[in-house]
């Protein structure tokens, strides 16, 4: 698992041991952020689910100006932490070990806003579609911002009236779907 462009290029970063943390895979990442090239820049950036860091770091090493990770698990966040060190960009990343939709909360409280949000939940789960619909709850996308769901292709998004499916990838296994307002 490295990074692959900006300032962190190249760099390897630590990966979880075990079947808890399941990383994007390096074929859908690049997809990812070939599809947000000119999005990332200068941007804030939620990576929702973290697990390893990885898609918040990408970001961060394309340019993002600031970086939320979110994760409930332990192990999970001290492998943000190691990579987000690793990578050197400890200025610009805020790490929370908390329950996503606690964190939602928390960020709206804070006035946080971001132009983009990733949501990698766990696979074949409801909670992708309930962090779409706490997201548009708590109001911390910005008007003109975007949240992009990673999520098993046989998932259905559905998506709310406020917010549109803007179109879904699809990469083995696994999906993407692009929402805006």
């Amino acid at each position: 698992m490295r990074v692959v462009a900006g300032i962190a290029k190249g760099r390897r970063l630590k990966r979880a041991i075990g079947r808890q943390i399941r990383p994007t895979p390096a074929k859908v990442k690049e997809a990812l952020f070939n599809i947000l090239a000119d999005k990332i820049l200068g941007s804030p950036f939620l990576d929702l689910f973290a697990g390893s860091g990885a898609i918040g770091i990408e970001a961060k090493s394309r340019g993002a100006d600031r970086v939320v990770f979110v994760d409930n698990s332990t192990r999970a966040i001290r492998l943000i932490r190691d990579n987000i060190s690793f990578c050197g960009f400890d200025q610009g990343c805020h790490v929370y070990q908390i329950d996503a939709f606690r964190a939602l909360d928390a960020l709206e409280k804070k006035r946080e806003v971001f132009d983009l949000i990733f949501l990698d939940p766990p696979y074949k789960s409801d909670l992708g579609e309930k962090a779409l619909m706490e997201i548009l709850r708590y109001n911390i996308l910005k008007e003109s911002g975007e949240i992009i769901w990673e999520h098993y292709y046989k998932t259905k998004p559905t998506g709310d009236t406020a917010i549109k499916l803007k179109r879904t990838v699809r990469y083995g296994d696994t999906a993407l779907s692009f929402f805006c307002y």
